[in-house]
């Protein structure tokens, strides 16, 4: 009679557990702003002179602002984040217009590690990985 009832409830839990359909689990959960770790001043490493100004990477709590050479500041806000690895960011957000710069939602994946960051926009990333990603080094003031 036990062995009965103990079949019987085995029987029951497999067909409830079975019956449930599996729904597929996101590996990294979005968060809103910035990263603690990203925060701060970066500025890019150029070989020559023949490049321009070094472009200017500032991270805030809640905005993301890009300077490039002889361009209007591109000021991103409405930021959220993923965390998915170690030392690896994708960051999305919204670009504000601003003179020649128009508004226009951005996706980016970063890597950080010590005071070096890779940027990289996300479909990029995609195909080629960090290669050809703009390289920077955290900085307290910015540098001509």
């Amino acid at each position: 009679m036990i062995k009965v009832k103990t079949l019987a409830l085995v029987a029951l839990t497999t067909l409830t557990l079975g019956a449930v359909p599996a729904t597929p689990a996101s590996a990294a959960t979005w968060h809103k702003g910035t990263p603690k770790v990203l925060r701060g001043k970066y500025q890019e490493l150029h070989k020559t002179p023949a490049q321009g100004f070094a472009s200017e990477y500032t991270f805030t709590t809640k905005k993301f602002l890009w300077g490039v050479s002889n361009m209007p500041l591109q000021s991103h806000s409405r930021l959220r984040y993923q965390k998915l690895g170690a030392h690896l960011y994708r960051l999305k957000g919204h670009v504000a217009r601003r003179g020649i710069v128009l508004p226009m939602t951005r996706d980016y994946m970063i890597y950080r590690k010590g005071k070096t960051l890779k940027l990289t926009y996300y479909e990029s990333y995609q195909k080629l990985g960090f290669k050809g990603a703009q390289l920077a080094k955290k900085v307290v003031h910015f540098h001509n």
